[in-house]
């Protein structure tokens, strides 16, 4: 049986003047021409009157879902086990992926953007980019320094009326990074930048001192593809040392 054209709310209109035309006096026969439908949906629509809501809209139903509930639920448990569990070479999954994973479970072959679209829409997943962890740390010492010994620390600094210091080093590549964008499929867009791999390091620390208002930057830059040492680092140190002002 075709569907009327029109929304539900549209629909819901039409059954309803309807049934006030005939209220009013017009033959079913009369009402059927008026609104270019079939006497029997007038009649039809006539007993469905007799039914508290019986012309209400109804919800459009749309298209059974491939996969079910359940298999959806199969699926995320699937997907908290990591890519590399079912057979790639890391944990990370992408829509193509997660289309072969659907296929091989479940026998359901999905476009990947379709994939996305679930993931999305069914499981709240996002497209995220990875935090990265090193291997060698251990959480439960980082987490005993930061209850432990940080606060042991910052209460030595301000009994001393001291400067507390948050040094790091980092290295700059002038050759800029490139990220995804949209652009027409065939035309792929072009990034001017100097053909150079040329690399600038930075020593930079974050001071907190006891008279201070706010937190200082303070920040050397090294010559051109030269790294940062041990050297490097205590000979900063120093000369922040003689900059920074006393108690």
């Amino acid at each position: 049986m075709t569907r009327p054209i029109g929304t539900a709310a549209e629909l819901e209109r039409r059954r309803r003047r309807a049934i006030l035309l005939v209220d009013q006096g017009e033959s079913p026969s009369r009402v059927a021409r008026i609104l270019g439908v079939h006497e029997t949906s007038v009649h039809r629509w006539r007993r469905l009157a007799r039914r508290p809501h019986g012309l209400d809209a109804r919800p459009i139903p749309g298209p059974t879902p491939r996969l079910s509930d359940y298999q959806l639920h199969k699926l995320e448990y699937f997907l908290r086990q990591g890519a590399h569990k079912h057979g790639w070479s890391n944990h990370l999954w992408t829509a193509s992926r997660v289309a072969t994973l659907i296929r091989r479970r479940f026998g359901v072959d999905y476009h990947p953007e379709h994939v996305r679209k679930i993931l999305k829409q069914r499981l709240g997943w996002t497209s995220q980019k990875p935090q990265l962890r090193a291997r060698e740390q251990n959480d439960k010492e980082v987490e005993r320094w930061l209850d432990d010994e940080f606060p042991r620390i910052v209460r030595d600094v301000f009994r001393r009326q001291a400067h507390l210091i948050f040094l790091d080093e980092a290295g700059f590549l002038l050759t800029p990074t490139r990220r995804r964008t949209l652009a027409p499929r065939g035309q792929t867009p072009v990034l001017p930048a100097w053909n150079r791999h040329d690399r600038i390091s930075a020593i930079s620390c974050v001071t907190l001192g006891p008279q201070a208002k706010q937190p200082e930057l303070y920040f050397e830059l090294l010559p051109a593809d030269l790294n940062v040492t041990a050297e490097d680092s205590v000979a900063f140190l120093r000369q922040l040392r003689r900059e920074l002002p006393g108690p």
